[in-house]
């Protein structure tokens, strides 16, 4: 009989099904439970839609005439279950916007073995969700980024991290594109035009890791050699768009090193069959699948001679997707609400292989500088704990934050401190061996390093800090009889919190020069013997190894304020991190700050510097009124305008190598704190030069490292005019890190006829998604474009948060975090509101926004008067 026919007919049987039951909207049902996965893609991605065939091996518990599934967006032509030979028809349906589908059967599928069998088509996505594409050049691409819950955009499956079983993937594609996936290609046909590329059976994988990539890649290869720890040599690939082979050697030859690394750490050879990078224009950031890297362009395709930034950026994030490997790949959370110690994991890695790989690129000292932003999310009252318990698809996307990776990563450095390097190595060695290939919890974790330190303080003191909100404030009192702590919240000005009492067992160390000493603070109060040592200066958190901040009298702080340009790189920028959140919370007066500034921009590493450079930025951006300006910008040339490092000063590419990796470092961060935040007059001429003559073809006139600041001052003065040769030269080039620099300038144009102009560019044909979501972000951050950006994003909601992959929508509540009046949040909450359902979520975002709008409107209304009197005395 016509299958078409019998389809038809069931159909008609299937129309009302006989039970209804519960969607499950968060965890599916245990009676269903995959073994493996068979999936055939047929794509072209110049066309819009694609094709697949997919079977799923899996165990059903109990008979059943229903099953749900994930599916999101697909057209299922054909549905059946396979048991012992017999096919059981069936219909599909997608039961929920999160993408929970549901099978129904006509009559009870038997329990047992059961083969799951669609045919389907769906559509290819713009943004970085799913299967998506983008035409580069002459030619279209296509990558896949599943995490967290867009495997079902792909193919309808058991998309939960739970459910971890082999893959086995062949993708046919037009005959002059290749194809990639997570394993080695096993064979290739070529048939009427079209290649089927077959790929070898996965190790087991959850449905997030699984990845293709499609097109007419550049391909360049090497082989990683054979160590003490693997003992077979390892296949490396780096792919990316026709015209970025010559961007591609730093990638081919530092990886290897990197990958080393991590293999003599975790004491177990890397573990899959081959390892590519591959790269994509279109993604934010970078995604661990096993085997296939996916990574935003500029991360990876570096060219030979990167800025250190860039630099460091390759390396962190490198090693953070490589310990995924190990950490996230191998073994798996169960379930969403464990994805914490995932990335919180990799993140302290990432950070510590990294660092290892190259020690001049101040790699943990920005390990630190990451806490700091943690903690001022955490400062809030609305938020959650690094471990929360997920259970609907709608709460995921909001365990992917700041709380999860920095502060996540920045809680495990603190408790490898605790159990000490060596022991806490051991525990996770432990761990990954004894759950490979399989799922685990946070329980597990702890259980492990528990075991391997045989410290079992360690599980209520990490669970101290991972279930529960907040910053410990850990307040010193230094006398000659003893150091007293005592401990509570942090909570800045127009914070309003719960009012549950919050207690941590808090490891503090403390340091006098050389001397050190260490507690567990688990009470609300302690008291240690004095701490003797050659400096006058205590400091709360010796080595910047601990989250809280710490809260001094005004002697305790003067004697550091004193001490700041000669204190260790990473104490300094605690110091300076503690005492500018005394400041927001009302404790330390505005001119105490002014003063820590000014001898930690003494200082000869150049991130101590920078974390009250930064924090005055953020005021010049808020709340400063324009009549303030001027002294701000005074004030940082002041401070920042007379450091060696900017003697002489060349902006080309001849100049931009010379001198140390510390003092490339310290002109790189100068010269946009001075061209931008000082406002200098004759570096603005010079970089403006530069980069005209850069742009009319002079290669050699303007370095990479300066160019992001070059354009931006030249937008800034330029108005609509350089904006259309910006953007004209942007869509012409296929440099990814100048066209991300580009982006970045055209959202700094200033002038109401120029912003609005901008605006309309954003979304013209020529920008891939990332770069429009980059330019209205960086239009919404600047106080003089922040008003009528958000008018526009109001008047045009949709088609802007369309241009985030889907579940990174929420972040365009972050475009309005700058404003800093009671108006405005009442404006935003009209705004977002509304929206809420377009986002998918974001109920906590909106309300972490609204609270940095009060928290700003508090601290203006507590200190502006300190703040304008400062500034007017310079």
């Amino acid at each position: 009989m016509n299958h078409v026919r019998l389809l038809a007919l069931f159909a008609t049987a299937l129309a009302t099904p006989t039970l209804a039951q519960e969607i499950p909207v968060g965890r599916l049902p245990d009676t269903v439970r995959p073994s493996a996965y068979r999936i055939d893609l047929k794509a072209d991605p110049a066309q819009p839609e694609y094709s697949g065939h997919v079977e799923i091996d899996a165990e059903l518990k109990a008979a059943s005439g229903v099953i749900f599934l994930h599916g999101l967006g697909l057209k299922v032509s054909k549905v059946d279950a396979v048991v012992g030979g017999k096919v059981y028809p069936g219909r599909y349906s997608e039961v929920d916007p999160s993408g929970v589908a549901r099978l129904d059967f006509a009559g009870a599928v038997p329990a047992g073995k059961v083969s799951l069998r669609f045919d389907y088509t769906t559509g290819f996505r713009d943004g970085a969700e799913g299967l998506f594409r983008a035409k580069v050049g002459d030619g279209w691409y296509a990558w896949t980024q599943m995490e967290p819950l867009d495997a079902r955009r792909m193919f309808p499956g058991f998309d939960e991290p739970g459910f971890k079983v082999p893959f086995t993937v062949s993708v046919t594609a037009p005959a002059a594109m290749k194809a990639f996936g997570n394993t080695p290609e096993t064979g290739v046909t070529t048939k009427a035009g079209w290649t089927t590329h077959r790929f070898a059976p996965s190790k087991p994988l959850p449905t997030y890791l699984v990845s293709v990539g499609i097109g007419d890649f550049d391909v360049r290869e090497t082989v990683i050699p054979a160590n003490a720890v693997r003992n077979v040599p390892l296949d490396f690939r780096v792919i990316a768009t026709k015209g970025q082979a010559g961007r591609m050697g730093t990638t081919l030859a530092e990886v290897p090193k990197i990958v080393g690394i991590l293999e003599d750490y975790f004491g177990i050879a890397y573990p899959y069959e081959k390892l590519d990078f591959i790269a994509s224009p279109v993604m934010g950031g970078a995604m661990e699948n096993a085997g296939l890297i996916l990574f935003q362009d500029t991360l990876i395709l570096l060219g030979d001679a990167p800025p250190p930034s860039q630099l460091q950026r390759f390396g962190v994030v490198s090693a953070h997707e490589l310990a995924h490997q190990w950490f996230g790949d191998l073994v798996t959370p169960s379930w969403w609400t464990d994805i914490w110690l995932n990335e919180s994991f990799a993140e302290w890695m990432g950070n510590k292989a990294a660092q290892r790989w190259n020690p001049d690129l101040g790699i943990a000292a920005g390990e630190v500088a990451d806490a700091f932003k943690a903690m001022d999310t955490d400062s809030l009252g609305r938020g959650r704990p690094i471990r929360q318990e997920i259970t609907r698809n709608d709460q995921v996307i909001s365990a992917f934050d700041s709380i999860t990776y920095l502060k996540g990563a920045q809680t495990v450095s603190m408790f490898e401190s605790f159990v000490g390097e060596e022991n806490f190595r051991k525990g996770v060695q432990l761990h990954l061996n004894r759950y490979a290939y399989r799922n685990a919890t946070a329980e597990d974790f702890f259980a492990s390093v528990a075991e391997a330190s045989g410290n079992t303080d360690v599980v209520p003191a990490l669970r101290s800090f991972t279930d529960q909100t907040g910053v410990p404030l850990v307040t010193v009192r230094d006398t000659a009889t003893g150091i007293t702590l005592s401990q509570s919240r942090y909570v800045p000005l127009g914070i309003a919190t719960d009012r549950m009492m919050r207690r941590w067992q808090v490891p503090v160390c403390l340091s006098r020069g050389e001397a050190r000493t260490c507690t567990l603070l688990k009470e609300a109060s302690a008291t240690l013997p004095p701490l003797v040592g050659t400096a006058a200066a205590l400091v709360p958190n010796a080595n910047g190894a601990g989250y809280y901040r710490f809260s001094m009298d005004d002697a305790g702080w003067d004697r550091l304020i004193a001490a700041a340009a000669m204190l260790p790189e990473r104490e300094a920028m605690v110091f300076a991190d503690s005492i500018w959140a005394d400041f927001a919370a009302g404790r330390v007066d505005f001119a105490r700050v002014v003063k820590a500034a000014e001898q930690l921009a003494r200082h000869a590493d150049r991130q101590p510097a920078l974390v009250l450079a930064n924090q005055l930025a953020g005021l010049a951006g808020t709340l400063l009124t324009d009549g303030e300006l001027p002294a701000y910008r005074a004030l940082m040339r002041r401070l920042y305008g007379n450091r060696a490092e900017m003697q002489g000063f060349d902006p080309s590419v001849a100049a931009a190598t010379s001198g140390t990796p510390a003092q490339q470092g310290w002109r790189e961060s100068l010269v946009p704190l001075l061209a931008l935040a000082g406002r200098e007059p004759g570096l603005r001429a010079r970089l403006k030069d530069a980069a005209a003559r850069s742009l009319a073809g002079d290669a050699a006139a303007l370095a990479p490292v300066y160019r992001r600041t070059a354009l931006v001052v030249s937008a800034q003065d330029g108005g609509k005019a350089y904006a259309d040769m910006l953007f004209a030269a942007l869509k012409a080039s296929d440099d990814p890190l100048f066209r991300a620099q580009a982006a970045a300038a055209l959202g700094s144009v200033e002038g109401a006829d120029a912003v609005a102009h901008v605006q309309q560019l954003a979304m013209a044909e020529g920008l891939i998604s990332r770069e429009r979501t980059t330019v209205l972000a960086v239009l919404a951050n600047n106080r003089a474009s922040r008003d009528a950006t958000t008018q526009y994003v109001a008047d045009n909601f949709k088609t802007v948060v369309e241009s985030f992959p889907g579940f990174a929508r929420a972040g365009v509540i972050g475009f309005f975090d700058g404003y800093c009046s009671t108006d405005a949040i009442v404006r935003v909450e009209g705004l977002i509101r509304p929206n809420m359902a377009l986002l998918g979520g974001g109920e906590l975002e909106l309300s972490q926004t609204r609270e940095r709008i009060g928290q700003c409107a508090a601290l203006k209304a507590a200190k502006g008067a300190e703040i304008s009197a400062a500034l007017g005395g310079r």
